[in-house]
């Protein structure tokens, strides 16, 4: 009874690790990401109940959905009640967001949209967005939080976009179909320059929390050479791998950063003149 969708895994787990590792953990953001994590949980027993897996699932496996919908629901109901009681007032505001994406995420999954386009933007969007309050509440500023979600939302949409790009180039038969291909082949590519054009623009500007966007890099790079190479569905597994090992170097450099703009931060303070 857990989630099926591997790459939804990444898609939580790498912002949570990132504001973690580039924040300073408190007792509400464990919390908090506790029940963030239990949240993503009861997705699978919903789909069950509701068909979503199939009837004979749904007629076999109900139960065993039914107990594992209700304890995740309530650690979810627990641990949100308790982070969001310790955490500061800012991080119980921003909790509103990855809550309002979540239901969205729900229902479509109970329509079974989860697979669709839309669907799965709005996944990537949840799924990302739970790194602003876990940030504000790991004493990260508001610009740096939302960084941290910008770069997992590009992240997962171009991984996302790259992997369907595959499946439906694998798939085309008609002239029609391969146009359709070559089109969304050419927005993935000029999706991925134009992150990488604003990465690397990223440490030219003034306010030092925008240096962060330039960890979103090593994923647009990854997306625009699977692109190029225009593998087939037989190479899913591979690109899979690829766009794991380029989260892990976006990781890298997302804490990185982080460190960076808080030490900088800490050291302008202390300046008798301004720096910008």
């Amino acid at each position: 009874m857990i989630p099926r969708e591997h790459g939804a895994y990444a898609e939580l787990l790498f912002p949570m690790t990132a504001v973690f590792l580039g924040g300073s953990p408190t007792t509400s953001s464990l919390l908090l990401a506790i029940a963030a994590i239990a949240c993503f949980i009861m997705n699978e027993p919903l789909l069950v109940l509701f068909g979503q897996r199939g009837a004979r699932m749904q007629r076999e496996q109900g139960g065993r959905a039914r107990r594992a919908l209700v304890l995740s629901m309530l650690v979810a109901i627990g641990a949100g009640i308790s982070g969001l009681w310790l955490a500061p007032q800012h991080a119980q505001y921003a909790v509103v967001l990855p809550l309002l994406l979540g239901v969205g995420v729900m229902m479509m999954a109970i329509e079974g949209l989860e697979r669709s386009g839309m669907g799965e933007t709005m996944a990537a969007a949840a799924l990302s967005s739970v790194a602003l309050p876990l940030g504000l509440a790991s004493g990260l500023g508001v610009l740096a939080s939302s960084a941290v979600v910008g770069i997992w939302l590009v992240a997962s949409l171009l991984g996302t976009s790259v992997v369907r790009l595959t499946v439906a180039r694998t798939r085309a038969k008609t002239d029609e179909e391969f146009r359709r291909v070559r089109a969304a082949r050419a927005l993935v590519i000029l999706a991925c320059i134009a992150v990488i054009g604003v990465g690397a623009a990223a440490p030219l500007t003034p306010r030092g929390p925008l240096w962060i966007l330039t960890a979103a890099v090593p994923v647009a790079f990854v997306v625009a050479i699977i692109a190029i190479a225009r593998p087939t569905a037989r190479s899913l597994r591979s690109i899979g791998w690829g766009l794991v090992l380029a989260n892990v170097c976006t990781l890298v450099a997302v804490v990185a950063a982080l460190k960076l703009v808080q030490d900088f931060q800490a050291v302008k303070s202390t300046l008798p003149f301004p720096m910008f």
